[in-house]
């Protein structure tokens, strides 16, 4: 990128140095791949006086003083305004085969359970606290309050949403089989009995909005393998010629 040849290797150093470079790298990639998607006239004026209009610009002139404050010019702006519309446009065109196979390796990750949890050291307390529960003798968030030794005892139990795949192993096998409402036996994990109910369970699917989070994972993914390739070869290069440099002196 042009841009990046322009620097000096003591520039180099200096960003590097203050943690700067790799983000100035990432920076460029970006912008020189999105100002080549080229987006529909109608379409892009739309963007442009969306953008506007949601920073609060009716007017020229508030526009000029606007540019003016940021020190931009009016191609600033239009890239701004356009660039999340050439991202996705961009990730559709390079990413799209992969997202069906990225969404099945993140598909675990991506699973969100809320449930209800009381753990306790003892089995015996356990196991009569959980068929108070089951006969409805006894509301779960009540009981979690007074007898879980975990901090789930501040939240009536209650624990997420959060990510399935975060929860323990033995507990997340539970979970992934277990009806919403269900109240199961206590199952002992890490020298805890542990009595659980799915409160709900989000399974992951690939509709249009996973699509959209998948296309934007592939591409930061991308983005960062080809920002760090880029930095080792500048950095390299940088102490090539420092050490050519030093050889000539000696």
């Amino acid at each position: 990128m042009e841009s990046l040849d322009l620097l000096t290797n003591e520039c180099i150093n200096l960003l590097h140095k203050n943690k700067l470079l790799k983000p100035l790298i990432r920076a460029e990639i970006t912008d020189s791949i999105l100002r080549n998607e080229v987006i529909d006239k109608d379409l892009k004026e739309k963007e442009i006086e969306d953008f506007k209009k949601n920073l609060g610009i009716a007017s020229e002139n508030e526009l000029e003083n606007w540019l003016k404050v940021k020190e931009m010019n009016q191609s600033d702006l239009e890239n701004l305004a356009l660039k999340e519309i050439r991202l996705k446009k961009y990730c559709v065109k390079e990413f799209s085969n992969n997202v069906e196979s990225h969404f099945l390796e993140r598909k675990k990750q991506l699973d969100i359970v809320i449930y209800s949890l009381l753990r306790l050291k003892d089995f015996y307390i356990a196991r009569e606290l959980y068929l108070r529960i089951l006969e409805k003798e006894a509301d779960f968030g009540d009981l979690a309050t007074l007898f879980s030794e975990g901090i789930e005892n501040a939240t009536r139990g209650i624990i997420g949403p959060v990510p399935l795949e975060q929860a323990h192993p033995t507990l997340r096998s539970t979970l992934r089989i277990s009806t919403p409402g269900e109240v199961q036996p206590p199952i002992q994990i890490d020298g805890s009995y542990v009595i659980v109910r799915v409160e709900s369970l989000d399974t992951a699917y690939l509709d249009d909005f996973m699509r959209s989070k998948m296309l934007l994972e592939l591409f930061n993914k991308w983005l960062e393998e080809k920002t760090n390739e880029y930095n080792t070869n500048l950095l390299n290069q940088t102490n090539k010629v420092k050490n050519t440099f030093e050889d000539e002196k000696t």
